[in-house]
């Protein structure tokens, strides 16, 4: 389990019991193969955000654990199926620490698996979850759209600062906007009430995207459970290397990234230039703005013990490195 739930136990102790639920829908006997695999998919655990951050927001109106744990479970079976094809797409070797699957198993088997998550995902919520507006599927195809379009940007020079925030509000913040709308709903919030807190958890993903990827150039691979070099050497040019190029007047990056191969000597000079031409520095001062959003709009709707937890978890994302 991540540092975030550390010091606090209530919600640490949930969401041990979320990943079991995960791991008992997923566990399966009537193929080795989709076994094997999910087997070592289970031994490593993510930062489970989007199911604490449900459950923070059920616990904010009239909490039932027996309906949230499994709806904050499919939450994270979706989670960690997009990213089972997210490596396919990057074509990357680790995933939270381990090899992912698409490297150890093959693209196949990572195809398969991601939709046999998908599938578990939706008969855990089907005919039990009546999400206002079917936001689920609503998220699902901002998630999809949100890759589509990052897919159509690869190697894209002049990548902007607006398309860059078009990607992730699909890839990333709609998730977490789900995840503390269908908290709030389920809980008998309301739908205005659910709304604005589903708002205050877009903004917070936008936040949290934002500062992954300003850890890609300030972390170790061995830290982040990835291959920072990835994005880069696959045309995905985040926001630390947006801003950067746009301060860059000497074309210092460009010049690197229009190489027809760019070496690891290339990659450490692009680390220098982007921290050079202030492009975490801009970045982080973004997510802070975003994180101010999400915390100034739970406010608005929500007090008490647990929208203050939530504040502070919020807050923490901010200040991570990990």
């Amino acid at each position: 389990m991540t540092k975030i739930w550390n010091n606090i136990p209530e919600i640490k102790k949930e969401l041990d019991e979320v990943q079991e639920i995960v791991n008992k829908n997923l566990k399966t006997k009537n193929t080795k193969s989709i076994e094997r695999v999910v087997n070592h998919l289970l031994q490593a655990n993510g930062k489970r955000v989007r199911a604490g951050l449900l459950i923070l927001s059920a616990k904010m109106g009239n909490y039932n654990k027996d309906r949230i744990l499994p709806l904050a479970a499919a939450i994270e079976m979706i989670h960690l199926a997009t990213l089972v094809h997210d490596d396919i797409i990057d074509d990357a070797d680790t995933r939270r620490g381990i090899d992912s699957i698409q490297h150890k198993f093959g693209k196949d088997s990572a195809v398969y698996t991601g939709d046999f998550i998908f599938a578990k995902a939706y008969r855990l919520l089907a005919g039990d979850y009546d999400l206002e507006e079917n936001r689920i599927t609503d998220s699902m195809e901002k998630v999809c759209l949100g890759e589509v379009f990052q897919n159509e940007n690869k190697f894209n020079k002049d990548m902007t600062v607006r398309r860059y925030l078009r990607i992730i509000s699909g890839k990333t913040a709609a998730m977490f906007g789900l995840s503390m709308y269908a908290g709030a709903y389920e809980s008998k919030l309301g739908n205005f009430k659910s709304r604005i807190i589903g708002y205050s958890g877009y903004y917070a993903g936008m936040a949290f995207q934002i500062i992954d990827d300003c850890m890609d150039y300030t972390s170790s691979s061995a830290k982040m459970g990835k291959n920072t070099k990835v994005d880069l050497l696959n045309g995905i040019y985040t926001l630390p290397i947006i801003y950067a190029v746009n301060n860059d007047n000497n074309k210092d990056i460009k010049n690197i990234l229009n190489k027809k191969e760019i070496s690891d000597l290339d990659i450490e000079k692009i680390f220098y230039y982007v921290d050079k031409y202030k492009g975490v520095e801009e970045s982080m001062k973004l997510a802070e703005k975003y994180t101010k959003k999400s915390t100034d709009l739970l406010r608005r709707v929500s007090s008490g013990k647990y929208t203050d937890i939530t504040q502070k978890v919020l807050e923490n994302l901010i200040n991570r490195k990990y």
